[in-house]
């Protein structure tokens, strides 16, 4: 995610709480909205909510709590709205995906004489695929049975990622079975069927 739109992310969680939100509440949000498609640390999160602040984008008080340590809660401004919705209409920059995965650069630079090395690494990514495909399912599930209109969107979200991930997974099984016809194993590969998509 880009950090343009890790700021305009951040600006929307906090944008939907009038009274504001502390770092802690806005992580948590974001990993419950956001967490099947990308990831934010606490060092990136605190990073940009220091450059929204700094911008006028938003302004932090610090919140003093009995026993425990002040915290900074965070307010959109009027300039932090106004830039919201003006990034919101803007059309997507839309580009393909980069290949900028660990296993992209290790293909490119093993030989054929490593075959089985390279196997291994392709059911490796391949059952690290399922257990996402796995969890994406489940999430997909739990919000069916919730029922919610509002998260018609993340229902969306959750589409797109297993799309794209059943595409990852189709591309696996093509380097497989190239790596084993080029090895003369052809056949020797046996994976069970994807769960269909919904």
């Amino acid at each position: 995610m880009s950090t343009d739109v890790v700021q305009y992310a951040v600006l929307g969680l906090i944008s939907a709480r009038t009274e504001g939100a502390h770092g802690y509440q806005l992580k948590t949000e974001f990993d419950t909205l956001y967490g099947d498609f990308w990831s934010l640390n606490y060092g990136q999160l605190y990073r940009t909510l220091d450059r929204l602040e700094r911008a006028g984008l938003i302004e932090g008080t610090e919140q003093f709590q009995s026993g425990r340590p002040s915290r900074r809660v965070y307010r959109i401004t009027a300039s932090g709205r106004q830039s919201l919705d003006d990034w919101l209409l803007l059309p997507p920059t839309y580009e393909p995906r980069p290949m900028r995965d660990d296993l992209s650069v290790k293909l490119l630079f093993l030989t054929d004489a490593k075959h089985a090395e390279t196997l291994a690494l392709i059911r490796s990514q391949r059952a690290i695929y399922l257990q996402h495909l796995a969890r994406l399912t489940k999430r997909r599930s739990v919000l069916e049975e919730a029922g919610q209109d509002e998260s018609f969107v993340t229902r969306l979200l959750l589409v797109q990622a297993d799309m794209r991930v059943r595409a990852d997974l189709a591309w696996l099984d093509l380097v497989e079975a190239e790596l084993l016809q080029r090895s003369g194993k052809l056949g020797s590969s046996s994976h069970p069927p994807l769960p269909r998509a919904r």
